[in-house]
């Protein structure tokens, strides 16, 4: 694989991560908010706020080191 194909793989499964990560946590908090507190909840909002960190962390170290293509 490519340096390029490389990069392109690391932003898309870094906004992928973004994406996901705000899905997981606007649904957990909606779910929190309406229904009785369940664990399965706080499992949830743990879980997507760690997969929204990974990929906001994954796109700035590509940020950072300058392996952004242009």
């Amino acid at each position: 694989m490519e340096r390029e194909q490389a990069v392109f793989l690391a932003k898309l499964i870094a906004y992928l991560l973004i994406i996901a990560g705000i899905i997981i946590l606007f649904a957990m908090i909606m779910h929190l908010l309406t229904v009785s507190d369940d664990w399965a909840s706080y499992v949830g909002v743990i879980v997507g706020a760690l997969m929204l960190g990974i990929g906001v962390a994954l796109r700035s170290m590509i940020k950072k080191l300058k392996l952004d293509i242009k």
